[in-house]
């Protein structure tokens, strides 16, 4: 999420001394269905899962292969990405990769992107499945490491299962060095898909009476007739929820003062959070007036699919303005059940909290064509994906278009297929007349 060189809304491009170059906050992505918007996002969410959960001893990695291609199945897939974490006081930028097939890691390592070389924590490849892996651990032999560490790095590689990351292996095992690598997947990356049952908060117990007054201001400046919110105690048991996957839930609030949204397929939301070491939970109600002005509550179940996704975007949104904010929030279809011009004003909302010092990103896939404009959007900002001739996706930026003006009309040229992204539809054919036997 490289910014290009364009000045185009410049105020809003991450920059500072301590980072790599100038970076994106927000990026949309556009597409036809089945083109792989979906699997976009689900790729991070797996990414989180083996890096946080890890694998169970002879278990299958979960990898998903391409099935459109013989031979893609017994291929390692391969996940890279570069993050921005603190690290020792300051922002550093580091490149994590490792890949997978079915049943183990074939390789896995960790640099430190440096302005002159790179630092290389450790890596591993595989020479085929069964065979010990081989570790580069050379990094920890320099000076300054004690020789407890040294050893103890060591055993944990020799630890570490072939279908385990040794990421991960390092924090269940307490390697603190690299904690800041782990924490980024566990706090700072959420992944919102459409079926998630919930996602977690990082608003403190303090400041959940400020979440409970903006998600109320949000609510009632769209239009909804919801003029505020209120949350009712209730007892954990009575979640609607399994208690393994209460069990899991409540696992996932890693620290004091976390929280986490939970949505109910009724529509009803709850708020779970840690109040002095202990989880509480909160049923939320909205408020709106009757004919005398009295403040009369509703059930989150009572109301519109649009005012649900609004209330569950609305935390999301206030994390992403708060000034000290790190999240990286990955959204699947970000305008789901939302009038085009609400999902336009909550995105000129947020970007308009945007300064070279913020440190959040949002990326999100749309189908909302209103959103296509450079009104809103830098060019660098706008991506479009589409399905290859053999079904992989295919992603491209409009800043690879160099003839794009700033003043371009970009809906209307994606439309006339000038870009990549746009459904190739087919004539649905004319249906069979149909013929009725009538028993007399």
């Amino acid at each position: 999420m490289f910014a290009s060189k364009e000045d185009q809304h410049g105020q809003r491009v991450a920059e500072g001394p301590e980072l790599p170059g100038r970076l994106l906050q927000t990026t949309a992505l556009w597409g036809a269905n089945a083109s792989g918007k979906s699997n976009f996002t689900r790729v991070f969410d797996y990414l989180q899962f083996l890096v946080v959960h890890g694998t169970r001893p002879d278990r299958p990695t979960g990898r998903t292969p391409f099935k459109l291609r013989a031979g893609a199945a017994s291929e390692p897939s391969i996940f890279e990405l570069d993050i921005v974490v603190p690290f020792e006081g300051e922002d550093r930028m580091f490149r994590y990769r490792f890949g997978v097939t079915a049943r183990e890691v074939t390789e896995e390592s960790l640099h430190e992107i440096r302005p002159v070389t790179d630092r290389v924590y450790f890596s591993r490849r595989s020479s085929g499945e069964g065979a010990e892996h081989q570790f580069d651990l050379a990094w920890w032999d320099r000076r300054g490491v004690s020789n407890e560490d040294r050893t103890f790095v060591r055993v944990l590689a020799k630890g570490t299962r072939p279908n385990q990351l040794f990421l991960h292996e390092a924090m269940d095992r307490n390697l603190s060095l690299l904690a800041p690598i782990y924490r980024w997947f566990l706090e700072q990356l959420v992944v919102l898909t459409p079926e998630a049952e919930y996602f977690t908060l990082e608003t403190m117990e303090a400041d959940r009476k400020e979440l409970r007054r903006y998600v109320g201001m949000m609510l009632n400046g769209a239009d909804t007739g919801v003029e505020s919110v209120d949350a009712v105690a209730v007892p954990l048991e009575s979640l609607p929820i399994a208690s393994p996957e209460k069990e899991k839930l409540l696992g996932d609030m890693q620290e004091a003062g976390s929280g986490i949204l939970l949505r109910s397929p009724s529509g009803q939301r709850f708020s779970i959070y840690s109040k002095n070491g202990e989880p509480v939970a909160s049923r939320i109600v909205t408020y709106r007036r009757d004919i005398a002005g009295k403040p009369v509550a509703f059930e989150t179940s009572e109301e519109s699919d649009g005012t649900l996704r609004l209330l569950d975007l609305c935390p999301l949104f206030h994390e992403l303005g708060s000034p000290n904010s790190r999240k990286v929030y990955i959204i699947d279809e970000l305008d789901r059940s939302m009038h085009a011009l609400l999902t336009t004003a909550l995105l000129q909302h947020h970007l308009a909290t945007r300064s070279a010092d913020t440190r959040t990103q949002l990326i999100f896939t749309t189908h909302d064509m209103m959103l296509m404009t450079q009104e809103i959007f830098r060019r660098d900002e706008m991506w479009f994906i589409e399905r290859g001739s053999n079904g992989e996706t295919q992603m491209e930026c409009l800043a690879d278009y160099k003839e794009v003006r700033h003043d371009k009309d970009v809906r209307k040229a994606y439309l006339q297929g000038r870009y990549s992204g746009v459904p190739h539809l087919k004539p649905f054919g004319q249906r069979e007349p149909m013929q009725a036997t009538l028993a007399l």
